[in-house]
């Protein structure tokens, strides 16, 4: 009976196994030779939270997120990789990179926007969108993503979302939320005596592509592989148990009101690209979270026969054809 090959023949027929690289800082990629393809997920800093002293400051944004499946490298390919820091408080993140151009791999998120600090002072442009301040006489916009348009793969399979609108009316509304890869942020509702800041957008998930059992991601406590959610917004005093501004999923910073003197909860999770949450006197608002760039390599048989058993099955008659 024949026996089947890879179609190559070697000096081992090792098993290839799946490579995940993971860069939390700079460094270089470079690509087993048996590669041609890989998956990549990079995600830019998130945008720091509003913060001048004051109530009701816009929570940042998250950063730009992009999950691409199948992006030709080729093999033994050295792909520098740089790392967006997360954007300190009025601050927006800075951006991550997976190659240079004009390569055609090259990938870029941008850092998330920064939150509006004052009443009406609108959320900054970014990766996904800052919350705007407020509350005031007028709104004070959302700012814009910016990664759906980015050229190539970086906008075809990056995502990111506008911040939420402050809201005008009464003086006891909160800051509105930072947008989040996977939705926009929100602005609180005027009326009802509602103290707390809006909602952060929700992250993006990379268990498509990259599976749900990643321990990278699971026990580092990225809410079940999410990734860039936006900060919620500040609130306005006297600070209510129920008005949190709720970080979006995939790390997003809320507003915490308890302990006094009202502080604001820890800033995001390391490496999460999330926004941090808007300030609220005393308390100031939250840096946004590092992005990072990780690379799965696929396994799999080589396919490689060693040549003592090509010689065997030439002399046996059982080399395929």
């Amino acid at each position: 009976m024949a026996r089947g090959n890879g179609g190559v023949i070697g000096v081992n027929n090792d098993p290839i196994t799946e490579l995940i690289t993971r860069f939390t800082g700079p460094g270089t990629f470079t690509s087993r030779p048996t590669t041609g393809d890989v998956d990549v997920f990079v995600i830019a800093g998130g945008g720091g939270g509003g913060s001048t002293g004051i109530n009701k400051s816009g929570g940042g944004g998250g950063g730009g997120f992009i999950l691409v499946p199948a992006l030709s490298v080729g093999g033994a390919t050295p792909i520098p990789v740089s790392i967006g820091g997360g954007g300190g408080t009025n601050a927006s993140g800075s951006d991550t990179t997976f190659g240079a151009a004009p390569n055609p791999y090259y990938l870029i998120a941008k850092g998330g926007g920064a939150g509006g600090h004052t009443p009406l002072d609108p959320g900054t442009p970014g990766g996904s969108g800052g919350g705007g301040g407020g509350p005031g006489p007028t709104p004070a916009a959302g700012g814009n993503a910016t990664q759906p348009g980015q050229p190539g793969n970086s906008g075809t399979y990056g995502s990111g979302n506008t911040g939420g609108p402050s809201t005008s009316g009464p003086s006891n509304l909160g800051g509105a939320g930072g947008g989040g890869a996977g939705g926009a942020g929100t602005a609180t509702s005027p009326g009802g005596g509602n103290y707390g800041g809006g909602n952060g957008g929700d992250g993006a998930s990379i268990i498509p592509v990259f599976g749900p059992a990643q321990p990278w991601y699971i026990t580092d406590g990225y809410q079940d592989g999410y990734f860039g959610g936006g900060g919620g917004g500040g609130p306005a005093p006297p600070y209510p148990p129920s008005a949190k501004g709720q970080g979006g999923r995939g790390g997003g910073t809320p507003f915490n009101p308890a302990p006094a003197p009202h502080l604001n909860s820890p800033g995001p999770i390391a490496n999460s690209g999330a926004g941090g949450g808007g300030g609220a006197d005393p308390a100031g608002g939250r840096s946004g979270g590092p992005g990072q760039v990780v690379v799965k390599e696929a396994g799999g048989a080589p396919g490689v026969w060693s040549l003592q058993s090509q010689f065997d099955a030439q002399k046996s008659g059982t080399w395929p054809t």
